[in-house]
């Protein structure tokens, strides 16, 4: 029993390492709270992506689309992006944004702390352009 605890327990432990992993290469935050401080500050919204280890689609998400060059840069001009597990980190963020599928992506105004829009499930890069031109025109409408 206790080898399989201590197996457990390490297993649980590399699967949260694969999305510190990503975090640290894309430029991520990992606290919720902490990337709102900081995108009140910038006036930027938030980009809340909800992933989990276990998902396929979050990892072909993260590494086809999000990782690529044009999208990496947009993202970190336009907005604070925070990368959170969505099970095993619901503390992290507020459960108003928790959702059935994943993985998921909130555009969060910083100061209401609405979602101003959402993208839900594996997008491509173009598809997702698109959706990060859509919360940018959203939030600029917003804003005026």
């Amino acid at each position: 029993m206790k080898i399989f605890i201590i197996t457990l327990l390490f297993i649980t432990s590399l699967l949260g390492a694969r999305i510190d992993e990503f975090a640290k290469e894309a430029g991520y935050m990992r606290e919720y709270v902490s990337a709102l401080k900081i995108a009140k500050k910038e006036n930027k919204m938030v980009m809340l992506l909800l992933v989990a280890d276990y998902c396929p689609w979050c990892k072909k998400f993260q590494r086809k689309t999000l990782q690529s060059s044009p999208l990496s840069t947009k993202i970190k001009q336009d907005f604070i992006p925070v990368i959170v597990d969505k099970y095993r980190e619901k503390e992290h963020y507020p459960s108003i944004y928790s959702n059935s599928s994943i993985p998921a992506v909130f555009f969060i105004d910083p100061k209401s702390e609405n979602s101003l829009f959402k993208s839900i499930s594996y997008v491509n890069k173009k598809d997702f352009l698109s959706n990060i031109n859509e919360a940018i025109a959203i939030y600029k409408e917003k804003s005026k």
